[in-house]
């Protein structure tokens, strides 16, 4: 009964009907303060994740999940008894690769490029292109595209640079196709990586029939590990070849993390003011009740639940605006930024379920906790003090 009593009162009191109430401008402003602050902590968590999943998606596709080379960079021997295992490996998913540098031509213009020699280019590169590429096809970045005015079913020029012991006095020059443009959005890649079939990289590097540069892996379900790799070839994945990027997103996390949260910390700040000025308004009608014998107990609990009804709608109401607002992103795109710099062209969101139930239950538990500090004074609470003037 003292709950069903404790919450009707909540509701009358934050839901003054009254012209000119405090006490409800007072709620309402603290629940806007509250939305404001949560939808900014929702949108910065959303931001940080989104950066992180869109490079690593994009990492995966051109790197794949790791990659298996020579431990002092040089040739593998697909001859070798241990390699040829890792290739009947059905579980490993490992496709032999060829990795140098060349010169790529068109017209007068040349611009020095890095050519990766496959067997099939990854599914998800982004690329309209699929199936196997054939002897003369290449698929070319953006950036090379742009910098060499380069369109689709263009003829241009490779000229190779092989290495070390392998340079001859007539490097190889043989024309190809561009079958299609991809971007990744990461400059690194979209300025100087060109694929090609991997007989046609073999032949430009002078590369024999039996030697690749190295294997990748592209099967997340089975890691490399389980393989043991023996010596002298190395196993590097994704992540752990630009360490220094995910350490640089994760160094940025938190400092993001607590500056938004601060603005949170504010609207549960505004929350004690509004429950502090809705017990003083209310001051005459508590005294009443208390004559009336209503437990200090009951009226503490009301004013909880205040509280905690402030921190839920402003939780929610702050979640419904970054979703609405990574909607409009993730749809129309309309937030630009240089890829250049963040190796994408537009601000990236990933909606986390986790993160956005997290920081609902969290601000909705910090209100309970914060509404105990307005709500002692009703333990000092004279009822003949109130009615003094009634």
């Amino acid at each position: 009964m003292h709950n069903t009593l404790s919450i009707k009162i909540a509701y009358r009191f934050l839901f003054n009907n009254n012209l000119g109430s405090f006490s409800s401008y007072a709620s309402w402003l603290s629940i806007a303060g509250l939305s404001i602050g949560i939808a900014s902590l929702m949108l910065t968590a959303s931001i940080i994740q989104g950066f992180y999943d869109t490079i690593s998606e994009k990492l995966y596709s051109i790197e794949g999940q790791g990659r298996l080379t020579h431990i002092i960079n040089g040739s593998i021997d697909l001859s070798d008894t241990y390699i040829d295992s890792l290739l009947n490996n059905t579980h490993a998913n490992l496709s032999p690769y060829i990795n140098g540098v060349a010169l790529l031509r068109s017209g007068s213009k040349i611009e020095g490029v890095i050519i990766e020699g496959v067997r099939t280019p990854s599914s998800k590169i982004p690329s309209s292109f699929s199936g196997s590429l054939k002897s003369g096809d290449i698929l070319i970045g953006r950036g090379i595209s742009s910098l060499l005015k380069l369109e689709i079913n263009d003829k241009v020029y490779i000229q190779g640079i092989p290495s070390g012991e392998k340079i001859s006095n007539v490097p190889l020059l043989k024309s190809f196709i561009v079958k299609d443009i991809f971007h990744t959005g990461m400059q690194e890649y979209d300025n100087t990586l060109v694929y090609m079939s991997i007989i046609d990289a073999m032949a430009i590097l002078s590369f024999e029939e039996y030697e690749v540069t190295g294997l990748i892996h592209n099967n997340t379900k089975s890691p490399i590990s389980k393989l043991d790799i023996k010596y002298p070839y190395y196993y590097q994945t994704w992540k752990e070849k630009h360490a220094l990027l995910f350490d640089w997103i994760s160094l940025q996390r938190w400092p993001a993390y607590l500056m938004f949260g601060l603005i949170s910390i504010v609207g549960l700040m505004n929350l004690i003011a509004a429950l502090a000025m809705i017990i003083i308004e209310k001051t005459n009608q508590i005294g009443i009740l208390l004559a009336q014998g209503i437990p200090r107990s009951v009226l503490k609990k009301v004013f909880i639940i205040q509280g905690g009804f402030i921190g839920l709608l402003g939780g929610l109401i702050g979640g419904i605006i970054s979703i609405v607002l990574i909607t409009i992103q993730l749809k129309y795109r309309v937030l630009d930024i240089p890829s250049d710099i963040y190796f994408m062209d537009q601000i990236p969101f990933s909606f986390n379920y986790i993160i956005f139930l997290s920081i609902l239950l969290l601000s909705f538990f910090l209100s309970i906790i914060i509404s105990w500090i307005p709500i002692n004074r009703i333990s000092t609470f004279k009822p003949s003090k109130a009615l003094r003037y009634e």
